[in-house]
Order: structure tokens, then sequence, then C-alpha cells
């Protein structure tokens, strides 16, 4: 009997990155074959595998591979191999989503796109046991601080440490806020600020844990911040700045509606931040 067609309504689905898409159409150890959309400006880290030999097949928009000291663009129907032991980055720095199809004989166990660390326990009633927003304590701090002390995201916050943590919770023009699993771990952590305008809110700070990255917590947090963000009707405009070299934040962003525009006069960015603005329009919102 011959197995069932399958496609993306039946394969096992994965976040790598938070921002990108996998579907995992063939999951044998000799072989897998996975759908992969990337958004724009977002992609995998520089990474190789020492037995896996990997083609990827360009579907839709355009990548950009880099393969050793090469950098080539794949075109939609076209595609290139990657030989084991070979390091190679795909990107997706075009304007339009990048839909791949990679294949890879023996299956890549570890994609290489997000840090080797432990991740957190799936739930099956749900896309993560990260599920619930509350606000922060005092004795959250400890995590929330570790988190943004990560070598990979320090470099794109401005103020933070221990104290800065804890004059933020007492502040009334802020909203400190935790994304926590179900034994009430932290995994995540946001700050709303600006509230002393009824018409204005900033998403101040937005970081997940290292060993929660890649399972949609991002994407989660950001929209529970935003509904909390939006829940007074004068609200009219929530914003927030990103610095320019972190692209997967800036297409976690997009993705949820938000859009880059001037920066308003009476705002003040990041060093090398980017301004962008809530457009009233992120089908994520619905429930």
């Amino acid at each position: 009997m011959s197995p069932d067609p399958i496609g993306r309504s039946t394969a096992r689905h994965s976040v790598w990155d938070d921002v990108c898409d996998a579907y995992h159409l063939v999951d044998r150890t000799d072989l897998g074959v996975v759908e992969e959309v990337v958004p724009p400006g977002a992609g995998g880290r520089p990474h190789q595998h020492a037995r896996s030999r990997e083609f990827f097949y360009v579907l839709a928009g355009e990548a950009t591979m880099v393969l050793g000291p090469r950098e080539v663009r794949v075109t939609e129907g076209s595609g290139v191999e990657v030989p084991a032991g070979t390091r190679h980055q795909v990107r997706n720095d075009g304007r339009e989503e990048l839909r791949l199809l990679v294949v890879s004989s023996p299956r890549v166990a570890d994609s290489g796109r997000r840090r080797g660390s432990r991740p957190l326990a799936r739930d099956r009633s749900g896309p993560v046991v990260g599920s619930h927003l509350r606000r922060t304590r005092h004795g959250d701090l400890k995590a929330v601080v570790s988190f943004e002390q990560e070598p990979d995201t320090q470099p794109f916050l401005g103020q933070g440490g221990q104290d800065w943590h804890e004059r933020a919770l007492t502040d009334p023009d802020m909203e400190h806020w935790v994304l926590v699993d179900r034994l009430d771990r932290v995994v995540a952590f946001g700050i709303l600020a600006g509230l002393s305008r009824p018409d204005t809110v900033e998403i101040r700070r937005m970081v997940v844990a290292p060993e929660g990255r890649g399972q949609g917590l991002g994407r989660l947090l950001l929209r529970q911040l935003l509904e909390h963000a939006l829940a007074s009707p004068e609200v009219r405009r929530v914003w927030l700045d990103v610095s320019a070299d972190n692209t997967g934040a800036r297409s976690l962003y997009r993705s949820m509606g938000f859009v880059e525009k001037p920066t308003p006069a009476d705002v003040t960015l990041l060093e090398d931040g980017v301004y962008l603005e809530w457009s009233g329009q992120a089908p994520t919102l619905a429930r």
C-alpha cells in the first residue's frame, strides 16, 4: 500500500529563529525533505554538517547562499548543492517571502540555525508551554537579567541590569511583563513604556530565553504585549525601535504588522535604531 500524500497541513511543523517556518515532509534518518518559509530580512546562521549533504531549491523568492568564501544568489526555479563539511548560510535579503525545499542525506538532526541549547519542552495542547503572560515579580529579575546578558542579545539593548529593572517595576510609566511556562518558569519578558501618554505606547523591550528560541515565543510575546498596549481605546500609536543589524527581530515585527517610518520628533532611538510603528493590521492578533 502506497503512503498517503503529505503537505503543510499534515507535516510536522517547527519554527526556527522565531520567524521562519519549517514543514518536515520526509523525516527519516537517511533522508530529510523540508519546505522552509523565510520572511524578508531573516536567515540562518553560518554552520556546517559533518556528514550530511544538502540541496536547497528555491520555490519562490530569491535566496542568498553563502558557501565558504563565496556568496551566490539563487533565484526561483533553481537550486544549489552543499557538500558535507561546507560552511554555509541561507538568507532572504529581498522584499518578498522566500520558500525553499531543503533535501538532506542523511537527515540533518540539528539545522545549526539556532544556538545549540536545550529547547523548552513542547506541550501537545499548544505550540509551546510558555503560554501565559503575567506581571513581573521581583523574584523573576534574576532570570530576566540573565537573558539580556547573553552575548547575542546584549549588543542590541540599551540600559539594563538588576537596578534598572527594579526601577522599571515601580515606574508608573512602565509595565514589566514575563511570559512563563506551566511551571511558572520565566521564558521571556517584555516592557511597555510611555504609559503616561493616553494615546501612545512604546514596546520598550522584548527578550526570549536562549533555550526558548526557535519555538515561536517571540511571536507569542509580541502578540500579547500588543494586545495589552491596545487595551485602552484611546491608544492610537504603538511603536518600538530595533537595531538596524537585528534582522531577525525586524522580520518578526514586520510580520506582526509593524512598518518602518520616519522617526517622530518626540521619539529618541537607540544609536543604530530603526523606528517601527504598528499599522493596525496583524492577522496573528485574531484568536
